[in-house]
């Protein structure tokens, strides 16, 4: 039965005389019977919904974790050269407000009386605190430990208090009191000889204020100089009284030493004059 719904949609479809008779009852067919209801196909569903967690944990583990460690803590292969090294230092990000290095330095001392030479190595430490915002100040302390202790082969000198007088050697030659700071000796060019090379850079390799980018320059002037040698991680020249070591993982500045090459009135050749062990680390804190 046609009710005035129906009598309305036919006012506004109206069946002309050119169409099909055909047309005209499926027209009519289609006014008179109810839609039938739909049904859903829970199966078809499902297998939809599985297909898009599938899709869509593919895609989460394909993608990057937005909390993944930065470059400088992804693995890497150890460096087998300085060009290596000075790669994994550019790729280095900072991960702190500051960056503490601490140097630990023995330091030998001799003398020589009556054609008799003694000597002792003491201890001294400097602790830096370099923040990576610009404007803030840089804390450094030195200080000698007081640990003493003998050099091989030489009778033992009496101790002697360097509290008052002495702080350790001067490992670089900048004064940075406030950020940004640049390591000054940068400016003075590696001594081509190979037995100089490393002593005239070990400023820039032991200044905190030696920035990664610059470091990374000053390894691949290394490696292009005759005579420097890498293995693993230790860094030495032919004739050079000088060396260094560095992490072959991150190619961070580890240690330097300086070696007496040849005997004299007082050391005997191979006697350590300096030894530094550096250590750092990134920290939100400082102390005030």
């Amino acid at each position: 039965m046609r009710d005035l719904l129906d009598d309305d949609l036919a006012e506004l479809y109206p069946v002309r005389g050119s169409d099909d008779v055909r047309l005209a009852r499926l027209r009519e067919q289609l006014f008179a019977e109810k839609p039938r209801p739909r049904s859903r196909n829970w199966a078809g569903v499902a297998a939809a919904v599985v297909a898009v967690v599938l899709i869509t944990g593919l895609v989460v583990f394909l993608r990057p974790d937005r909390s993944a460690p930065d470059v400088a803590e992804m693995p890497t292969a150890p460096a087998t050269n300085l060009a290596e090294a000075a790669t994994l230092l550019e790729r280095s990000q900072p991960r702190g407000k500051y960056r503490h290095i601490r140097y630990e330095t023995w330091e030998t001392f001799s003398i020589t009386g009556n054609g008799t030479t003694t000597a002792l190595q003491s201890e001294f430490v400097v602790e830096v605190w370099l923040p990576t915002a610009k404007g803030q100040h840089v804390r450094t302390h030195r200080r000698p430990t007081g640990r003493t202790r003998p050099v091989p082969g030489i009778a033992m000198a009496a101790e002697y208090d360097f509290s008052k007088i002495y702080t350790g050697p001067s490992m670089w030659g900048t004064v940075c009191p406030t950020t940004p700071c640049h390591e000054t000796s940068l400016l003075n060019p590696l001594s081509q000889n190979p037995a100089e090379t490393i002593g005239s850079g070990s400023s820039a390799l032991l200044s905190p204020f030696t920035t990664n980018e610059r470091k990374a320059v000053l390894y691949r002037q290394l490696a292009a100089i005759p005579g420097v040698r890498y293995d693993n991680g230790l860094v030495t020249a032919d004739g050079s009284k000088a060396s260094f070591t560095l992490d072959p993982r991150t190619g961070e500045v580890t240690g330097y030493e300086e070696r007496q090459v040849i005997a004299g009135r007082a050391l005997p050749a191979g006697t350590v004059l300096q030894s530094t062990t550096v250590t750092s680390e990134w920290t939100d804190q400082r102390p005030s």
